[in-house]
């Protein structure tokens, strides 16, 4: 009985980990966005963010259900001297600690819709099976494979931080938003015309703090292994920004090119601030985490006065705004 005790502590430690990875939300641009949208709600009506809780749990719902997957590797398992009564108790206690099931507590409350609560526990009952299904599979595509090699000097870091960014929730969000935005579009008898502009704004705003300069998955190690490379700071700080600026191409080519490729030049400008700082550690499969105070809210005001002056001015605004990021490059890829 001890045993079984220790190892359901284990599992909860685990389950507490498990949680606090999906707090990198809070240092993500969209999080200052839910509640500048949630500023001025009246509070006797279900909040206009609910789709918004709603996708994050459902993006978030795989990879949590792979922390629960991995807690208790089989092999391990098959090894432990335990009954049958007390390895079926690890696997509901594993079940009842999965991390969807307070955030859809949480989700509901926040966004007063309890329809948002009976998805997201839906998600994270389903995501589990879904994922062991896949795992049957005996040849799964892989993503990263979608890559391929880029020709040129930067052409292997180019294709390294698109790999990065495929593996960051936050372009996944973003690329739902322009799928939903696009079937508005085609489906729609009479879409509103500024429904390109506020959407394509809110794609640049998703991928805003992927855009951060020193946000990377093994930070010191990438540091380390750049130092090792006969490129410049600016070399580095130019494939980033090419790798995250095709990205943002792809996913806002619907929506006027000029407006979010003005938008992307500053962000990509303020971002490249962080290069002063020291590197911030992300996760793979959750959102990115960066720095929301300040420059997180500079690119987001950013987007708003590009977006806002290009819609009125035309695409010399995007001109300028090229001018900008590129004298920023220059400037920080010196000091980097």
């Amino acid at each position: 009985m001890a045993g079984l005790t220790g190892l359901i502590a284990a599992l909860g430690r685990s389950a507490q980990r498990s949680f606090g990875r999906f707090g990198s939300v809070t240092h993500n641009n969209l999080f200052a966005v839910i509640l500048i949208l949630m500023a001025e709600e009246p509070l006797d009506r279900p909040s206009s963010t609910a789709i918004f809780y709603l996708v994050i749990g459902a993006l978030a719902a795989l990879p949590l259900a792979g922390d629960m997957a991995r807690r208790i590797p089989e092999a391990r398992m098959a090894l432990w001297p335990l009954t049958a009564w007390q390895r079926a108790a690890v696997f509901a206690v594993n079940l009842l600690l999965n991390p969807m099931l307070p955030l859809a507590v949480m989700f509901a409350v926040l966004s007063r819709h309890p329809a948002v609560g009976t998805g997201l526990f839906s998600v994270g009952i389903l995501a589990p099976i879904a994922l062991g299904a896949f795992r049957i599979w005996k040849n799964p595509p892989r993503l990263l494979r979608l890559v391929p090699s880029l020709p040129g000097r930067l052409g292997g870091l180019v294709q390294n931080r698109l790999r990065e960014l495929l593996q960051t929730l936050d372009l996944w969000f973003a690329a739902l938003l322009s799928l939903g935005g696009c079937l508005y579009r085609i489906l729609y008898p009479h879409p509103d015309p500024m429904a390109a502009v506020v959407i394509g704004g809110l794609i640049v705003i998703l991928l805003s703090t992927a855009a951060q300069a020193t946000s990377a998955f093994d930070a010191e190690s990438a540091i380390a292994r750049r130092l090792l490379l006969p490129l410049t700071g600016r070399d580095v700080l130019l494939a980033r920004d090419m790798a995250w600026f095709v990205v943002l191409l792809v996913l806002t080519s619907p929506y006027g090119w000029h407006r979010t490729a003005a938008a992307g030049f500053l962000v990509l400008a303020a971002g490249h601030r962080t290069v002063l700082s020291p590197p911030t550690e992300q996760t793979r499969w959750q959102f990115a985490a960066g720095q929301l105070i300040p420059t997180g809210l500079f690119q987001i005001f950013a987007v708003i006065l590009a977006v806002s002056t290009t819609n009125q001015y035309g695409p010399l605004v995007t001109v300028a705004t090229a001018a900008i990021w590129w004298a920023s490059l220059q400037w920080y890829g010196r000091h980097s």
